[in-house]
């Protein structure tokens, strides 16, 4: 009986991996082909004080952060968006402006923006970074589109972003191809 289910066993790791199961490549991945508006929404936590500089009356120190917006890759590397969020108890509505991004073989994508915030006069704040992984969802129909979704992060240390601003986490997808 040990002998039957060790063969069973055995004769099971040699059967092919079905391709929805194994790691995704992304070498075939361009910009072009993150084209398209995308929703999102994450939370986290910021330190305006550090984000918003200069701003004054802005309180020292961590506070909770939720935020839904939507973006749109152009596909050749830049895009558009809007958020709006709500930190430490404040809702602001920002527009999404300098966006640049670009797609690498490992399914790593690297997204900088900067927020022009409507309540502050329209002040412009960043640029911030994050890292971001691209996932691809079969459409169910050989003829559709693959789905897209991006899972990213921000760790506050982006370029112009004073260490320990904040740190948060969110997810987008993708709700149409037109850009």
């Amino acid at each position: 009986m040990k002998r039957l289910i060790s063969m069973a066993m055995f004769t099971g790791c040699l059967l092919p991996i079905p391709a929805h199961i194994r790691a995704q490549d992304c070498s075939n991945l361009t910009n072009y082909d993150l084209r398209g508006t995308y929703t999102m929404s994450g939370s986290g936590y910021a330190d305006l004080s550090k984000m918003l500089q200069g701003v004054p009356g802005v309180p020292a120190g961590l506070v909770p952060i939720s935020w839904v917006g939507a973006h749109t890759y152009d596909g050749v590397g830049s895009g558009t968006g809007w958020v709006t969020l709500v930190a430490g108890g404040t809702q602001m509505t920002a527009k999404l402006t300098d966006m640049k991004y670009s797609i690498n073989p490992d399914c790593s994508l690297l997204a900088s923006f900067s927020l022009q915030v409507n309540e502050l006069q329209g002040i412009k704040i960043g640029p911030f970074s994050r890292v971001q992984v691209v996932v691809q969802k079969a459409s169910g129909m050989w003829w559709m589109p693959l789905g897209l979704e991006i899972h990213m992060i921000f760790a506050g240390t982006a370029p112009g972003t004073p260490a320990g601003a904040g740190v948060d986490s969110g997810i987008a997808y993708r709700i149409s191809m037109q850009h």
